[in-house]
């Protein structure tokens, strides 16, 4: 007998509320500090904007940025206008979302390997942020979990709280704060917003050296970097922060593997493989030059790469292995997984599935198939 299941729902796993943010501020911390970025302090008027947002995506089974008024739980068409409800002062703010996660660690992986969200996270002009998630009951609904990030700046939203005389020969904004007639003078919000940036790093790379656990590849995202592929290595950043630089121009980008061999392809990433980056960028005038190197995520089970039509692996009663389905094409992910009955099988992401073999001896060999490749696993 086979069982067949959608690798996209396979994804969805629920996990209680109750993890903590500020556990999942610390990590996203952790990230920025290695990467050479300052701490991002908790907001109370951020962080209530954000968990209503996230009710607001899990009732409303809607994934993005916008509300639409009338609908339950809407409290504001833009994360400006829900930052402004909350009590935030400023309308001056970032927002990342994400859907279908088990839990916050795993919402921020999602964003990291996703280049234009990985950039609010890695922002040099935000310094607080506000958390929210919301967790369904109801497993086969489209959207089970929901996750909201906002952040902003103190700098900023404190110009919402002072009074400036209007004089001539000096512009201002209209549209930064909650009263349109409150003025704020240009030049001052130029100031405070690059006294936050001058206390991150020149450069900022990611991943960042030496760091570990990093993701081998990326899927997708909205607004999508790489249209038409479903699939690619994960995005390598370099960042020039604007306090210090005006100008840049990128000179070379070389990526080796962990033999030191160039690797000259787009191709998928290695599971648990070192990866090295050298890059050269002239920077107002100024050579720059910079190597570095970061892990991929390994897995304890045992790990088989699958390049074949068939494959045939010996396996022991009760044994868990993972099965990495390495992708022919920017096109090539898994769809839909048949297999023997008695097999368990989870999804890492997809083209990566976790197997573990029946404690009792159902049979002498078990298959399984994922698009046009079969995987045979016959008891040892």
């Amino acid at each position: 007998m086979f069982r067949s299941i959608v690798l996209f729902l396979c994804t969805f796993f629920l996990l209680g509320a109750g993890e903590k943010q500020s556990s999942a501020i610390s990590y996203l911390n952790t990230i920025r500090q290695e990467a050479g970025l300052i701490k991002l302090r908790s907001d109370k008027a951020l962080e209530k904007a954000a968990v209503s947002h996230a009710k607001y995506l899990l009732i409303q089974q809607q994934y993005g940025h916008y509300e639409k008024k009338g609908r339950k739980s809407y409290t504001g068409k833009t994360p400006s206008d829900r930052v402004l409800s909350a009590g935030y002062p400023s309308r001056a703010v970032m927002e990342n979302v994400s859907v279908n996660a088990k839990n916050y660690h795993r919402s921020i992986d999602t964003l990291f390997a996703a280049i234009y969200h990985r950039f609010v996270f890695l922002n040099f002009s935000r310094n607080e942020i506000g958390m929210g998630s919301a967790f369904g009951k109801k497993k086969k609904r489209k959207i089970v979990s929901s996750f909201v990030y906002l952040m902003g700046s103190s700098e900023i939203s404190g110009l919402c709280k002072e009074y400036f005389e209007p004089q001539n020969g000096v512009f201002y904004m209209n549209d930064l704060c909650k009263d349109p007639a409150q003025l704020v003078p240009q030049y001052l919000y130029e100031e405070k917003r690059e006294a936050v940036r001058r206390k991150n790093a020149p450069v900022v790379l990611h991943p960042a050296p030496g760091a570990k656990g990093i993701r081998p590849v990326f899927y997708t995202e909205h607004p999508h970097p790489l249209p038409g592929s479903k699939v690619s290595g994960y995005p390598v950043s370099v960042q020039f922060n604007p306090a210090f630089y005006a100008t840049v121009k990128l000179k070379k980008f070389r990526l080796y593997d962990a033999k030191g061999r160039e690797v000259k392809k787009i191709r998928i990433l290695t599971h648990s493989n070192d990866v090295n980056h050298r890059f050269e960028a002239v920077a107002d005038g100024k050579r720059i030059e910079k190597s570095w190197k970061f892990t991929t995520k390994g897995f304890k089970e045992k790990l088989y790469t699958i390049t074949k039509k068939k494959t045939t692996l010996k396996v022991k009663k009760g044994e868990k292995i993972v099965l990495f389905f390495k992708p022919r094409s920017n096109k090539d992910v898994l769809n839909c997984v048949n297999y023997t009955d008695k097999l368990h099988i989870g999804c890492y992401d997809q083209n990566t599935l976790r197997v573990r073999v029946p404690a009792n001896r159902y049979s002498s060999e078990y298959t399984l198939h994922a698009g046009n490749r079969s995987v045979v696993l016959k008891m040892d």
